[in-house]
């Protein structure tokens, strides 16, 4: 029976437990940042001013719209995806099945028996492969915030 694999999982959770910190430290210099803007600049800010606090609402409804669109999109494949596998699995596991009643001797029932078992180990519904493809969802949605965060902290000079 083959052992899943985890290198993949634990770099894609890594990837992303990375960029949630990025994220977050960003965000923490761009809102002192703006803030401190804000703050300075009373009820008449500048021009320049002006113009960063309205590109900042552009941009968080923006960054909000393409997250949306990414986490509707990502759980439409995901669905898609866990089911046309599922049904592969359901037909292969079923011909397997098959296969094994139909042994001619003990040596044939034993192989055709561990090629079942290989394919149940390779369940589409695995706990494993379930919390990559969520991973690599969360990964997808954030993708957006996480870009326009770091744009902004290395343009307000806070990266």
């Amino acid at each position: 029976i083959p052992q899943p694999v985890l290198d993949a999982s634990a770099t894609n959770s890594s990837r992303l437990f990375s960029e949630m910190c990025e994220l977050l430290q960003a965000a923490i210099h761009v809102v002192s940042i703006r803030t401190t803007r804000m703050a300075i600049a009373g009820p008449a800010p500048d021009e320049q001013d002006q113009r960063e606090f309205s590109l900042m609402s552009i941009e968080k409804g923006e960054a909000a719209s393409e997250s949306l669109l990414a986490m509707g999109s990502g759980w439409i494949n995901l669905t898609m995806t866990l089911a046309k596998d599922t049904s592969d699995h359901l037909w292969a596991t079923s011909a397997a099945a098959a296969t094994l009643a139909c042994s001619r001797s003990t040596a044939q029932w034993f192989e055709r028996q561990a090629d079942l078992l290989q394919l149940a180990a390779g369940f589409p519904g695995n706990p494993l492969k379930l919390a990559d493809l969520a991973t690599n969802l969360m990964q997808e949605i954030l993708a957006p915030i996480h870009g326009r965060a770091m744009a902004n902290a290395k343009r307000l000079g806070a990266a």
